[in-house]
């Protein structure tokens, strides 16, 4: 598989490490500089094109190739997996735990720059810790969004089974989240992370991803 990174920066860049350490052929596309990944001004000849917005369709098409993003997207000129971020894993956590026959009673995510001071309480593992968070949706399941310090990001999916729970560095866990997608590519149309959670989980959880139940 040839892989075109859309790598504007050093978060951009760990995408691509990851891609490479599963024996992916990578290139990037964009401003970042790198010694290791020869970057293509033309997508066209790569397989699949991997960013964390909607531009990826974009390149994609131009590229006549699949197109993996963190963004969720409900329309796509090519084949694309949707949702590839740190709320698609909580997502996919929360519908392998109902598949299993646990009742999810909410999912919340934290990372740097996330919203701060909300109305939700939550206690994340450490070193993350206790936040206040913004409700994002209600439902079909309750979904918070909180701001944590660098260098981290954190997952609680609670359910009446237990709770389960991520916590890593958030540039090496959201470049797992995005990466792991080209797990998913599928022939035509759209494939959101959670709607396939046990190959996504486990394609992640071979780069590196850990979540573990969490004790109190």
């Amino acid at each position: 598989m040839k892989a075109l990174v859309l790598a504007d920066g050093d978060g951009d860049l760990r995408v691509a490490h990851v891609l490479a350490g599963e024996g992916i052929d990578v290139s990037i596309h964009g401003s970042a500089k790198s010694g290791r990944y020869p970057k293509l001004e033309d997508p066209s000849g790569v397989d699949v094109v991997v960013g964390y917005t909607a531009d990826a369709l974009e390149v994609a098409e131009r590229a006549g190739a699949a197109a993996v993003t963190a963004a969720d997207v409900d329309e796509s000129p090519v084949p694309t997996v949707a949702g590839a971020s740190l709320l698609g894993v909580a997502l996919a956590i929360a519908a392998r735990l109902e598949a299993n026959g646990s009742d999810v009673l909410r999912v919340a995510i934290a990372h740097p720059g996330g919203p701060s001071l909300g109305g939700v309480g939550m206690a994340f593992p450490p070193p993350v810790g206790k936040a206040r968070g913004t409700i994002l949706s209600e439902g079909p399941l309750k979904v918070v969004s909180a701001s944590t310090q660098e260098p981290w990001a954190a997952i609680v999916v609670e359910s009446n089974s237990g709770d389960q729970a991520v916590v890593d560095e958030h540039r090496f866990l959201m470049a797992i989240c995005l990466a792991a997608g080209v797990a998913l590519l599928p022939p035509a149309g759209i494939v959101k992370v959670w709607d396939v959670p046990d190959v996504y989980l486990s394609k992640a959880e071979t780069m590196g991803l850990v979540a573990a139940k969490r004790s109190e």
